[in-house]
């Protein structure tokens, strides 16, 4: 038995009932956690964005530009839970409910950081005896790579 046959016979085993429904459509609206979405001429309203509907503040959220491409399914095989399994365009991404804000640009921060290195590293005090030197030791310029998670990327 060639291992795709396998595999459809092992989840037939564990959900015999359900068919898996798969369509493509366009978003043609979002609002909070479900999209509108138009599959031909069918509008098709209120597609979740999420795999649950639980209140979760550790939520994972992808939201759709309207207009794009989506891939959905039915977590039924009825079509009364349908949800978006893939995007074209992502208008927003919410990890952990947000609560660490936005990701860091890292160019303009590294930018703004070595900015603050030159002024440090030029910086003069007046003394009562005239102008002071520049600091004996020199702050070092940042890398992004000191502080920038590659794991995700924007």
């Amino acid at each position: 038995m060639d291992q795709y046959k396998e595999l459809r016979e092992r989840l037939r085993g564990v959900a015999p009932q359900q068919e898996m429904t798969v369509l493509q459509g366009i978003v043609k609206s979002v609002s909070g956690r479900t999209c509108d979405v138009e599959i031909g001429s069918l509008l098709v309203p209120e597609v979740r964005l999420r795999a649950s509907e639980t209140d979760d503040s550790g939520e994972m959220l992808i939201v759709p530009k309207v207009g794009t491409a989506v891939i959905i399914g039915s977590l039924s095989g009825d079509y009364s839970s349908l949800v978006v399994l893939a995007v074209d365009h992502v208008e927003s991404i919410t990890i952990n409910g947000g609560k660490l804000g936005g990701l860091v640009n890292i160019e303009d921060l590294t930018k703004k950081l070595n900015e603050l290195v030159k002024a440090v590293n030029s910086h003069t005090h007046q003394g009562t005896h005239g102008p002071t030197g520049p600091p004996l030791t020199k702050a070092q310029d940042f890398k992004k790579t000191d502080y920038e998670d590659v794991t995700i990327k924007h």
